[in-house]
């Protein structure tokens, strides 16, 4: 009986070995990283880029590796760069949804996502203001969307929910928020409207940028 019990006890732990699927190499590395930035006591930044990209040239020239930046950067975050010269670079990319060459994901100690921008737009003080207050934990992108959908009509509102679809290289959602302050502060009560006309601008020129690189990868 007693050597029953061990054969069958062999038999079940031989099926759980065989049915136990190893870890998705993409999975093992972000697993990784966050562990070196939570023993750290850092956020985890995830930049995934391409040589031949230029806007991913510029933002690592004017922020990540800017000497101005790198004390802020070092007390604050832990920094990967992945490039398609990894193995994890397309994985990477199917994971998070990822179709941009210049991607950037911010994650916290337990791997959570915080945040995300794509296709740097050239403005290092507005994105150093975004990594700023992703670093003290202000105007995270769940916050920022759970404020907007209990009041879809709070001017900021809607201004931060703009500045997020910006930064994501979202121009369209991001013309109907500014286009939302202007209708609903017609006076300027907010004082956003020049800005949100400038911004409106800006987009539109991005949403031009996005149709001629859907073109280029078209042909």
């Amino acid at each position: 009986m007693k050597k029953l019990f061990y054969v069958l006890y062999f038999f079940l732990l031989l099926i759980a070995c065989i049915s136990q699927k190893p870890e998705k190499k993409e999975i093992t590395f972000i697993n990784d990283a966050v562990a070196r930035a939570k023993q750290s006591n850092k956020l985890l930044i995830l930049e995934i880029s391409s040589p031949g990209c230029v806007s991913c040239a510029m933002l690592n020239k004017d922020v990540f590796l800017n000497e101005k930046n790198s004390q802020f950067l070092d007390d604050n975050f832990i920094i990967i760069h992945v490039s398609p010269a990894d193995s994890v670079y397309v994985p990477l990319r199917n994971r998070f949804g990822l179709d941009n060459q210049s991607s950037v994901i911010f994650f916290d100690h337990n791997g959570n996502e915080l945040d995300r921008t794509v296709n740097y737009d050239g403005n290092k003080e507005a994105y150093l203001d975004f990594i700023r207050d992703v670093s003290q934990g202000k105007n995270l992108y769940s916050v920022v969307f759970s404020a907007y959908k209990k009041d879809t009509l709070n001017v900021h509102n809607c201004y931060l929910m703009a500045e997020k679809f910006r930064f994501r290289n979202m121009p369209v959602n991001a013309i109907k928020q500014y286009k939302k302050i202007l209708a609903s502060d017609r006076y300027n009560n907010f004082g956003l409207n020049q800005e949100c006309k400038h911004k409106i601008e800006k987009a539109r020129i991005m949403q031009l940028n996005n149709y001629d690189q859907e073109i280029l990868g078209s042909q």
